[in-house]
């Protein structure tokens, strides 16, 4: 197999290539959802997204013909073991070693920052990347299921959804108010409760330090960060909230973050109810977004119902695969 393997550099890149390979990949993986735009791939791959920390890429040739390649994400904090690693072969190249190989370039680079495994998110269920992540020694370890809302089909009359009585909406964009950084520091707590699986990854440990970081990374990438919190009338804390950004170079395309309710307060029907009104208020101000994207854990049944509630329907799950970064361990 005559496949040479670069590290990528952002600064020489040819980002056009590289775009061109992974829609002919998403083309054949994810039929019927829009790939990722060019403009937005170089913004990513230039400046990681918020919490993913660094990132390193390699590109496979054979010849001049770019035919493979593979990131890995190195997570930070609490995640500083785990390497999120992605490997993409052009559909018209694939079987033949080539995935195996550019697995086998990265593995150093993980071992030299001490991760002591890998994981894999973007395993589109019933693909081909299922059995070739078990035949590299992955084995799964969790379901995410995407839901998408197209707004211009929605049934709007669906975000109809009266605020529970007790609880009054707040909403911000950017910084949260200092009079409710504590308790939405808290509530961002609350989705540790979110099932997992036997992931290694971990949820963040929000502190009000933490929120304020994270406010500070999103504003330096220019994202549109809103969030719609439920705050409890007789405390003033916040017992719920949901998160959406947006992203400057794809204003079209909005993404579900973390929607969380603090466990005194379930039951009561805030979920939906935050997550229909961020709905609202994100068409009101912006009525250019066609699609809004959310990642669930298969195992999280109530949040797939929410979102089935306002509108969201279901694409094909993705595949979480880990496996030990350990030498000797496949691929040989």
């Amino acid at each position: 197999m005559d496949l040479e393997i670069t590290r990528f550099d952002p600064a020489a890149a040819d980002f056009a290539r590289c775009h061109d390979l992974l829609v002919a990949s998403h083309l054949v993986d994810r039929p019927g959802e829009a790939p990722l735009p060019l403009a937005e791939l170089a913004g990513r791959w230039t400046r990681p997204l918020p919490g993913m920390g660094e990132a390193a890429r390699w590109l496979g040739f054979r010849g001049d013909a770019l035919v493979a390649l593979a990131q890995v994400h190195f997570l930070e904090a609490e995640n500083s073991a785990i390497g999120v690693t992605h490997v993409v072969v052009h559909p018209a190249a694939r079987r033949a070693g080539i995935g195996g190989a550019m697995l086998r370039a990265v593995l150093p680079a993980l071992r030299e920052r001490g991760r002591r495994v890998i994981e894999g998110w973007e395993v589109v269920a019933g693909t081909a990347g299922e059995p070739w992540a078990a035949a590299m020694g992955f084995r799964p370890v969790r379901t995410i299921v995407r839901q998408a809302l197209v707004t211009a089909v929605a049934d709007r009359s669906r975000w109809d959804v009266p605020v529970p009585a007790g609880y009054r909406l707040l909403r911000w964009a950017g910084a949260a108010p200092v009079a409710v950084l504590e308790s939405y520091a808290a509530a961002r707590g609350a989705i540790h409760d979110a099932p997992l699986g036997e992931s290694g990854y971990r949820w963040p440990q929000w502190t009000p330090a933490r929120v304020r970081a994270t406010e500070a990374e999103a504003r330096a990438q220019g994202l549109d960060q809103r969030i719609v919190a439920a705050v409890h009338e007789r405390t003033g804390d916040i017992a719920g909230f949901t998160e959406v950004c947006v992203h400057p170079r794809r204003p079209d395309w909005a993404y579900q973050r973390d929607t969380a309710v603090v466990a005194a307060h379930r039951g009561r029907g805030l979920g939906r109810c935050v997550k229909a009104h961020m709905v609202r208020w994100l068409l009101a101000e912006r009525p250019a977004v066609a699609w809004i994207s959310t990642t669930t854990g298969a195992d999280n049944a109530h949040m797939i119902r929410v979102n089935r509630e306002i509108g969201f329907t279901t694409l094909p799950s993705m595949i979480a695969v880990q496996r030990d970064v350990s030498p000797g361990t496949r691929p040989a």
